[in-house]
């Protein structure tokens, strides 16, 4: 009678091994499954390519054969391993790109960041473009718009999520006064920008309306939306959803803000925009007796408002003091000197009403 059939292991059913100092530096969160691969003192692991290493810990991640897990990160070849990770027809530079992502091995979440923007053939040919691969650059170009996935954009933001998160917003702002159109050409001169003070030097030309003077009327809603036009309906409202709105006659009366009232599902919610150098904003938006409005609600209420031309998101006057606060952190970084206090500006010259 032959042998019983037995199953291969995976790599999560061996126990787990003693780990030494070195790889546990090395492959942090995956210390224990690269000693149940390699055990102690893991020479086999050592001395294995960076990419190899790294696509021997997205193999374990996944769950895989402990034996077809060591077979392809030590002795497949780079065509194979590469469609082991990315199916049948992976993208050219997989190898190359693991290569270049540092000895330490990554996150789970950063990995499938990776996998996620080298599936895209622009971000794809920005990452082949880049000597160095880190986790935090990626959530960079991650966060960018397509239009904005620029090598010298990138290479102005580095790994900084703030500042990325800064420039999406300049960018969205500037797509809403200046139109989708200017979309191709605002992202061609971001572009040129040389570093990242001229970059968020752009931004804040970019979000500033062409033409001065012009004012937008007050969009029209679809039902179950309903304006409130009168002093008389807003004192009654405010009585109906117990709440201030009757202090805000002065501004709907002078035409810098609106009022509505969503009677759809979850209402009544009072729906306040504002108006402001970037148009109309979503100001407010609160149920009786001020209560929050559930996420539901509001992702039932914005769609209707972006389609009526009204952005949500921070106020144009509050977007344009953080570019400006980028621009001179980026001088600072920069080690640009700030020029010496005129003699007008030592005396405080112009302060007359102060």
């Amino acid at each position: 009678m032959g042998a019983p059939m037995t199953l291969p292991a995976r790599v999560a059913d061996r126990p787990v091994l003693p780990v030494t100092p070195l790889v546990a530096f090395l492959a942090g969160p995956h210390a224990e499954t690269i000693a149940r691969l390699w055990p102690a003192p893991h020479e086999d692991f050592l001395m294995l390519p960076t990419a190899r290493r790294h696509a021997a810990a997205i193999l374990a991640l996944r769950g895989g054969a402990l034996q077809r897990v060591q077979w392809l990160a030590s002795r497949a070849r780079d065509g194979e391993l590469a469609a082991e990770l990315f199916g049948d027809h992976p993208p050219g530079g997989v190898m190359k790109a693991l290569g270049r992502m540092g000895e330490v091995l990554w996150a789970e979440v950063a990995y499938a960041e990776f996998f996620s923007l080298f599936r895209e053939e622009a971000a794809r040919q920005l990452i082949r473009h880049m000597t160095d691969i880190q986790p935090a650059v990626l959530s960079v170009i991650a966060a960018l718009p397509s239009p904005l996935r620029r090598p010298s954009i990138v290479a102005a933001l580095g790994a900084d999520m703030e500042a990325a998160r800064c420039l999406v917003s300049a960018w969205n702002m500037a797509l809403h006064v200046r139109g989708e159109a200017a979309g191709d050409g605002l992202a061609r001169q971001f572009g040129r920008a040389k570093d990242a003070a001229a970059l968020f030097g752009m931004a804040l030309s970019a979000i500033q309306p062409p033409a001065f003077g012009e004012t937008t009327a007050v969009p029209s809603l679809p039902a179950p939306f309903l304006p409130v036009r009168r002093v008389e309906h807003l004192q009654a409202v405010a009585l109906e959803m117990r709440n201030c709105l009757r202090d805000y006659a002065p501004p709907l009366a002078s035409g810098r803000m609106a009022l509505w009232i969503w009677q759809g599902a979850g209402g009544p919610v009072a729906v306040a925009l504002w108006r402001d150098t970037g148009g109309w904003r979503l100001a407010e938006a609160l149920g009786q007796d001020n209560a929050d409005v559930p996420e539901e609600v509001l992702r039932e209420i914005l769609p209707v408002l972006r389609q009526a031309g009204i952005r949500a998101g921070a106020p144009w006057h509050l977007l344009r003091s953080q570019l400006t606060d980028q621009v001179h952190k980026a001088q600072e970084m920069a080690g640009s000197a700030s020029p010496a206090a005129s003699t007008r500006q030592r005396l405080y010259l112009g302060y007359l009403w102060d």
